[in-house]
């Protein structure tokens, strides 16, 4: 064995007995116990460790050596063509998750200002700007001139129009409409705010108006509603941080390097997910099951064959909806709760094929959620646009949804643009 090869593998050995020795020291003397990432990797390092310590001690035995390069030929073989597979797979089938964001230490994750995306998808291809206060769309005044109407959407990625243009989510309709009919608020013109944030739940929506969004002094809050917001709550809360009164400090984004690691893999492999997910299933549900991933748990309480209590999960969602309606109350500004469907609750003809990720064939969809949400709304006094009846009156020729991803298509977002625009125009705008 040439003596360049021989320092090269002491070189990669002695790499991979640090690299695992660090690996156990931070585990067990530091960040104990071991979790599923932390012992693959080990086994790996472990692996190569051996076979490169045989390859040394082998290299002047003629079988020895012949049958290490048999093992080295099928180790990178094998490799090589799971990696293939893999990057082949990957790009195919895997959807990127959009659009940039940063991981935030109160509100978990927020988008990045100043940055325009382009995404291109099966069912879209789109450009997304996001704005110097961190919003969808363009820059804005950060002070609310008081000669402006400003109406500030709260919600999550339906809101913030992923799968459309910036001047094609309802935030920006509705403003683009309003401002065609000259509707006005007591002579002031209306300014449409768009904060939807992907993956957002009503805590986060409350931390990200009582933080970051204060500063903008909207006239009228609306917070619209997810069915994927019962379960996304609760993994939420679960890493929340509260008060000794109560109240939520925040829920931080930070997460381990194993996580880290975990959500990598999800947004970027397929077939290394579909492995780590029957290999290592989680546990319980967190945030990254809800987030990253297509769970069918998010929207299982829609279906008739439902039999979870749901009962603490609703209450969560309460608790932060009412939070955000006395904030608004403090503030002297007015609330508006919207709740809308996803396609599998609006006709048989919508999201199709995407549904089947999420809900069985034979399912048969349950108002009871949504029965829920308007008792609630009418026990706490707070002003409820249900869009689902608009939604299932419909039957224009264009869909609602795309096919294979959950969102709206234009055609949604203009029909939630006018229900909102016929709801306000009647309820605050009366002049």
């Amino acid at each position: 064995m040439p003596a360049r090869v021989k320092r090269a593998l002491i070189a990669l050995l002695t790499f991979t007995i640090a690299l695992a020795g660090a690996l156990v020291y931070v585990r067990v003397l530091r960040h104990p116990p071991f979790t599923w990432l932390w012992i693959l990797a080990l086994l790996l390092l472990g692996s190569l460790t051996l076979l490169l310590a045989l390859t040394l001690l082998l290299r002047d035995n003629t079988r020895g050596r012949a049958l290490l390069a048999k093992v080295w030929l099928l180790v990178v073989t094998v490799s090589m063509t799971y990696a293939i597979a893999e990057l082949v797979s990957s790009a195919l089938l895997v959807e990127r998750l959009s659009p940039p964001m940063t991981r935030d230490r109160y509100r978990h994750h927020k988008l990045v200002p100043n940055t325009r995306s382009e995404f291109k998808r099966r069912d879209y291809r789109y450009v997304q700007t996001v704005n110097n206060a961190g919003l969808r769309g363009e820059d804005i005044q950060l002070q609310a001139a008081r000669e402006r109407y400003r109406i500030l959407m709260l919600g999550d990625s339906f809101t913030m129009g992923k799968g459309v243009a910036n001047d094609q989510t309802f935030s920006a309709l509705l403003e683009h409409s309003l401002r065609m009919n000259k509707v006005t608020y007591q002579g002031r013109p209306v300014e449409v705010l768009n904060a939807g944030v992907n993956s957002y739940a009503p805590i986060l929506s409350y931390l990200q108006l009582t933080t970051d969004l204060q500063r903008l002094e909207p006239d009228l809050v609306v917070l619209n509603l997810d069915m994927s917001d019962l379960v996304q709550e609760m993994a939420y809360r679960r890493r929340a941080t509260y008060a000794t009164d109560g109240a939520i400090i925040g829920v931080d984004g930070r997460r381990p390097l194993a996580t880290r690691v975990r959500e990598w893999i999800d947004r970027n492999l397929f077939i290394t997910r579909l492995i780590l997910f029957h290999v290592a299933p989680p546990r319980e549900t967190t945030v990254e099951d809800v987030v990253t991933r297509a769970n069918p748990g998010l929207i299982r309480h829609t279906l008739v064959n439902d039999t979870v209590d749901r009962g603490e999960q609703w209450r969560q969602v309460f608790d932060s909806i009412v939070r955000i309606q006395r904030y608004c109350d403090s503030k002297r500004i007015k609330f508006l709760l919207t709740v809308y469907p996803w396609g599998h609750q609006v006709s048989d003809q919508e999201w199709i094929p995407g549904r089947f990720a999420f809900v069985p064939k034979e399912a048969s969809v349950s108002d009871k959620s949504l029965e829920t949400i308007r008792e609630f709304a009418r026990n706490n006094d707070i002003h409820l646009l249900d869009v689902f009846p608009a939604f299932r009156a419909y039957r224009g020729g264009s869909r609602l949804y795309f096919h294979d991803d959950i969102h709206w298509t234009e055609t949604g977002h203009k029909l939630m643009a006018e229900e909102l625009e016929r709801y306000i125009r009647a309820i605050y705008f009366r002049e």
